[in-house]
C-alpha cells in the first residue's frame, strides 16, 4: 500500500505538471495566432501606404509620422462610387494592465491640410487587443555599402523610411513572439512619370522652365496636389 500510494503521488505530480505544461503552451499559441491576425492587418496598411504630402508654403512634409507606439500615414482608397479618395491613417497603441491594445483610426485627407491638427478622425477600432506588447520600428534607407539601419522615432520630413518593422514582445521578458519587417511599396510619386504636367518631388520645376517647358501646369493639379 505505502509503495502504491508513493507511485500514486508521483504518478498524480507527472500528470499536473503535463497539464501546465499543455496549457502554457495552448496559451502561447493563441497568443501568437492572435498576434498573426493582427500582424497580417497591420502589414495591408502599411505596405500601401502613399506618398500625400502636407500642404502649405515651404517645406511640404510626407504625411508619415512614427514612434515605437504609434504611427501616421496616409492612404489612397476607392469608395463605393469608384472615386479615389487619400485617408489618414493612426495607429495607436496602448499598454494594459493585462498586455496591450492596437486602435485604427481614419479621417479624410484633403489637399489643403497642413498638419495633423487639422484632421478629424472617426471612431477608432480594435486592430489588436492580447497579452503582447506591440511596437513599430522604422527602415532608413542603407548608404552605399552601409547596412540598413533601424531607428524607434520618425518625425515629420521630406523623407519615408523604406520598410516598417511592427513586433509582438513578450512584456515581461521581452522576447519577440511574432514580427513582419514590411517594406513599403512606393518609390516615387505618379507625377514623376510626366513631371511636365503633375508635381514631382524628383524634379527642379525650374530645371524645366529652363528648357522652355512650364514646371506644373494648373490644369490637373487637383488629383496631384500633396503628392
Amino acid at each position: 500500500m505505502a509503495i502504491g500510494a508513493i507511485i500514486l503521488v508521483a504518478v498524480g505530480s507527472l500528470l499536473g505538471l503535463m497539464s501546465r505544461q499543455a496549457d502554457r503552451t495552448a496559451e502561447r499559441t493563441e497568443r501568437l495566432d492572435v498576434a498573426g491576425h493582427a500582424l497580417a492587418a497591420l502589414a495591408r496598411d502599411i505596405g500601401s501606404i502613399a506618398r500625400a504630402r502636407w500642404a502649405g508654403p515651404g517645406q511640404r512634409n510626407f504625411v508619415f509620422a512614427g514612434l515605437p507606439d504609434r504611427m501616421l500615414f496616409s492612404l489612397d482608397r476607392t469608395d463605393a462610387d469608384r472615386t479615389p479618395r487619400s485617408l489618414a491613417i493612426l495607429l495607436q497603441g496602448t499598454e494594459t494592465k493585462d498586455g496591450s491594445t492596437v486602435l485604427r483610426a481614419e479621417a479624410p485627407l484633403s489637399p489643403i491640410d497642413r498638419d495633423e491638427a487639422a484632421l478629424d478622425f472617426a471612431s477608432a477600432h480594435m486592430v489588436y487587443s492580447g497579452t503582447a506588447s506591440v511596437r513599430f520600428a522604422y527602415v532608413v534607407a542603407p548608404g552605399e555599402g552601409a547596412p540598413e539601419l533601424l531607428v524607434d522615432v520618425w518625425p515629420a520630413a521630406q523623407t519615408l523610411p523604406i520598410a516598417v518593422r511592427v513586433a509582438f514582445t513578450d512584456p515581461a521578458s521581452g522576447e519577440i513572439l511574432s514580427s513582419l519587417r514590411v517594406p513599403l511599396r512606393i518609390e516615387a510619386e505618379p507625377g514623376c512619370a510626366a513631371p511636365r504636367k503633375a508635381f514631382c518631388s524628383r524634379i527642379d520645376p525650374r530645371s524645366l522652365e529652363a528648357q522652355g517647358e512650364p514646371g506644373v501646369p494648373t490644369a490637373g493639379m487637383a488629383a496631384a496636389v500633396g503628392r
